[in-house]
């Protein structure tokens, strides 16, 4: 029987994390995928999605260049040659983190694992056969599966999850999305741009229910200006099939489509693992419930990424990974720290966050002062002919601390970086005025809004 230091389970952005880091520190790692390297994140989630989300940012660009009087003829959509765009750029990132587990010495094994006690896996291997290892210590890492519901049936053609709308070869005339969340306003984007006529259905009062509520109310509203129909505060009661196509019921109307794509979130992949039956606490949702280590109620067993209890998203696994090996070959000073975790939706304009939303700030205790700056106010904006959207900043009234940023605008993504920076060390908005940046960019919007809640800016526009 081998004997590793690690067994990890699953190869997405979590376990690879761990592998790599573990490996960096001379530890013997054995890394347990049941279906592809780089999880649900690079093969089924992140990276396929926004390389059709790039096709779409490019084709509406083209679409509008006359604005910049540069006039293109002939601009049409290959849709087929988009999704093997989209292929051909997860096959190479797959490989190239083939070859850095290879390098570093990581022994991939394709199969499932289950653990047999707190110390042993059995893998059930793809041939059928299985086999047994052991380890000092164990990380779940195996990610999350789309959640469905018996009121939406999935049938894998007329009724669809992300993993069904990202195999497609050719575009519906119509689309139903089911669920206003990240998930859901990326592909109502995405397919929306592509020409596909999208009705987006969200039972919450608003988009994105998890963010700061101006974000969601405006998104919304640009959804609007570019011809999605959104319906917000509908409940979904059930589903019909129809010839060509599907029949969602809501609580006021019925609603028709060639493919209704369900995007209710997603649920741990905990099933089958034996985690309960060595001791290990799940949640009610069936999540990992693990301390600021990402070690469980088995001191030797770690657990990362989409299972765990935590927000599901790469950039957390990414940390929880380095964070579980370097608690596990005994430091201590590595932790995970939920509070400051930048997060984006890659609709255009792009949606990105951090820290605290003005709602929940203001449930927690704290007396807030909010800017909403709106991005029409700076030369960048004009030049990029990117003019929608604005930059919230959220401050604490007293000290001036800086709680959250929320912006919606061209290159969100890039922004959202610095204000995390911010908040992950305590700036005020004295010190956040105080910063120059370079003009003309975006970054501006950050730093004029809190030179706005301190009565010094020099534009003054609403959001």
């Amino acid at each position: 029987m081998q004997v590793f230091d690690f067994i990890i389970l699953g190869a997405g952005p979590g376990g690879i994390a761990a592998a790599l880091r573990a490996a960096q520190l001379g530890a013997s790692v054995c890394l347990v995928e049941g279906e592809w390297v780089g999880g649900v994140c690079l093969n089924k989630g992140c990276i396929p999605t926004k390389a059709l989300l790039r096709s779409a940012r490019v084709f509406s660009q083209l679409k509008k260049s006359r604005e910049l009087g540069i006039d293109v003829e002939g601009v049409d959509l290959d849709y087929k040659k988009v999704s093997e765009r989209k292929d051909r750029i997860v096959d190479v990132l797959g490989r190239s983190l083939e070859d850095q587990l290879r390098k570093q010495g990581v022994k991939v094994v394709s199969g499932r694992g289950r653990l047999q006690g707190p110390t042993e896996v059995e893998i059930r291997l793809s041939g059928g056969e299985t086999q047994v290892v052991r380890a000092k210590s164990m990380i779940v890492a195996t990610g999350s599966v789309p959640f469905q519901t018996p009121t939406l049936p999935v049938d894998g053609s007329r009724v669809i999850t992300s993993d069904e709308a990202l195999k497609l070869q050719s575009l519906p005339k119509s689309m139903l999305v089911i669920g206003g969340g990240f998930i859901g306003c990326e592909f109502g984007y995405l397919f929306n741009e592509l020409g596909v006529e999208v009705v987006l259905v969200e039972a919450m009062a608003y988009l994105l229910s998890g963010m700061d509520l101006d974000l969601g109310m405006a998104l919304a509203k640009c959804f609007t200006r570019k011809g999605m129909t959104v319906i917000t505060g509908a409940k979904v009661e059930g589903l019909s099939m129809k010839e060509g196509g599907a029949c969602v019921h809501t609580d006021t109307e019925t609603l028709e489509a060639e493919k209704v794509l369900v995007c209710l979130g997603r649920i741990p992949n905990t099933k089958g693992l034996g985690l309960e039956e060595v001791g290990v606490c799940l949640d009610k949702g069936g999540y990992v419930e693990t301390d600021e280590y990402c070690r469980t109620s088995v001191p030797n067993i770690y657990a990362v990424g989409d299972v765990t209890n935590r927000r599901q998203l790469a950039n957390i696994a990414f940390q929880q990974g380095t964070v579980a090996v370097e608690h596990a070959m005994g430091s201590t000073k590595a932790k995970m720290d939920y509070s400051v975790v930048p997060s984006c939706v890659f609709t255009q304009p792009e949606v990105a966050t951090v820290g605290l939303a003005e709602e929940t700030a203001v449930q927690k205790g704290f007396d807030v002062k909010v800017e909403i700056f709106a991005l029409r106010a700076l030369g960048k904006a004009w030049v990029a002919g990117e003019t929608e959207g604005f930059t919230k900043v959220v401050a604490e009234a007293g000290s001036g601390k800086i709680l959250g940023v929320h912006i919606l605008g061209a290159y969100a993504s890039f922004l959202i970086a610095e204000a995390a920076t911010a908040i992950k060390m305590g700036a005020n908005l004295e010190e956040l005025a105080s910063s120059m940046p370079v003009h003309p960019t975006f970054s501006e919007g950050l730093t004029e809004a809190a030179k706005n809640l301190l009565g010094k800016g020099m534009y003054m526009l609403e959001g």
